[in-house]
């Protein structure tokens, strides 16, 4: 597809007003695939900010930032006007540590937080992993402070950190800001519900 010089002024312009964007399908809250949705998760852990494009709404822009950038799938990741790639290069990139440098971040050391599963929040995790035999227990602590649990398949660069018997994985930047994190678990009308406490996270 040839891009007509609006298509490029218009994608230039949006390139041009941030250092990080992601052309994407949906918004971070509300992704529309599979693809987006993990580049995005992958972006919050280092980025507090960053912009997005919803490709969704804009069929000129879908089909333009893919003949600007020659390349054929949604999302692409954009730094400093440059594209870095899809969400397979991103996921590789953040692995291996190389996405930290490229912004800037400084990767921190493999250390072991100090993690507190409180006794019904053991109970709760003991029953789930109780019949799961093939992924791990991930936790992630994102840049905005916002912690979750996940089942995820290992990864040998994995900090492990263990509590009440319960093993946690999670990558450098969740373990860096972890540290004296409290799990605990509330019964709601939907099921049960994890919390978390972190004594590192600024006031709300």
């Amino acid at each position: 597809m040839e891009l007509d010089a609006a298509s490029r002024s218009r994608i230039e312009a949006i390139l041009q007003d941030d250092r990080v964007v992601l052309f994407m399908k949906g918004t971070p809250a509300q992704p529309q695939c599979g693809f987006s949705a993990k580049t995005t998760q992958i972006l919050n852990m280092l980025l507090p900010e960053y912009a997005t494009f919803d490709v969704l709404a804009d069929p000129e822009i879908r089909a333009g930032i893919k003949a600007y950038g020659d390349w054929p799938t949604i999302p692409q990741l954009y730094v400093d006007s440059e594209l870095v790639g899809g969400c397979d290069i991103v996921s590789d990139m953040y692995q291996q540590g190389t996405l930290h440098e490229l912004l800037g971040i400084q990767l921190p050391p493999k250390t072991a937080p100090r993690i507190d599963i409180t006794e019904p929040a053991t109970a709760v995790l003991r029953e789930s992993l109780a019949a799961q035999t093939e992924k791990s227990l991930w936790l992630s602590v994102d840049s905005r402070w916002s912690s979750a649990l996940a089942l995820e398949s290992d990864d040998d660069g994995a900090v492990e950190v263990e509590s009440n018997g319960i093993v946690l994985f999670m990558d450098a930047m969740s373990a860096q800001r972890a540290d004296g994190l409290k799990i605990d678990v509330e019964e709601t009308l939907q099921g049960y519900h994890f919390t978390f406490e972190n004594p590192n996270a600024p006031p709300q």
